[in-house]
């Protein structure tokens, strides 16, 4: 009788021990490639590239490289909704990754400059409307991303960043929240640069002379980069306004 409890005992640890290891098990996002010339050489396995961005981002003179990767596969992922920290939403999608190469002007290698795994909003983020994900652009050494999403009441996001100082800070971005039917709107433009916001509110259908506009200071410690601003909707830039 002993032996037998021992042994359920044992088999009981050892079917515990074994549901925290799964439980505890996360998703792990591959490393992309440091160097090629290719986009197939960046590609991950079981990755796909969705969009792709080619423009001058260093001001050397030479077309630099910016994709994003979409897993194959659908897995449990846990996202940030406002604040920069916590995890505090499960979501089932196919997770998204961000890359940017600098193209090397004499051999014509292409160098990561950095890989991001949560700024990019994922299919299932945009609401009725779909992928949220709308645009990626490089211009005038900048890095756009655009998103929109919503229902009857809509929102569009726009984020720019630029390479400075070895880092990648968001210079400039514009949140657009409006009501489809009856054209009532927000539009926030921030300047990080000049620190100042820009606020009209009014109506998407009205002559622009109708619509009351604002300029305020902005107040932040230092600039965001990829590293420290974690996806749209994780920044707290106002009291009750996400960025």
């Amino acid at each position: 009788m002993r032996l037998l409890l021992l042994l359920l005992s044992i088999l009981f640890v050892q079917n515990t021990f074994a549901q925290n290891t799964f439980a505890q098990k996360s998703f792990i996002f591959p490393k992309v490639k440091q160097e090629g010339s290719s986009t197939q050489q960046f590609t991950p396995k079981n990755w796909t590239v969705i969009e792709t961005a080619q423009g001058d981002l260093n001001n050397d003179g030479v077309d630099d490289l910016a994709l994003i990767f979409e897993s194959d596969k659908v897995i449990d992922e846990t996202r940030a909704y406002g604040d920069n920290q916590s995890d505090i939403i499960k979501e089932t999608q196919k997770p998204r990754i961000l890359v940017i190469y600098f193209k090397d002007k004499f051999t014509g290698i292409y160098h990561l400059s950095v890989q991001n795994n949560d700024f990019i909003l994922r299919s299932e983020e945009g609401g009725r409307l779909g992928d949220p994900l709308q645009q990626i652009v490089i211009k005038d050494q900048q890095l756009f991303l655009r998103f929109r999403g919503g229902a009857e009441w809509r929102w569009e996001m726009g984020y720019t960043f630029k390479f400075e100082n070895d880092d990648w800070f968001l210079t400039s971005a514009i949140n657009l929240y409006f009501n489809q039917n009856t054209g009532d709107m927000t539009e926030r433009i921030y300047d990080f640069n000049t620190r100042q916001l820009f606020t009209t509110v009014g109506n998407l259908h009205r002559r622009d002379i109708g619509n009351r506009k604002s300029t305020e200071i902005l107040f932040f410690t230092q600039l965001r980069t990829f590293k420290t601003f974690k996806k749209p909707w994780a920044w707290e830039i106002l009291p009750n306004v996400y960025l």
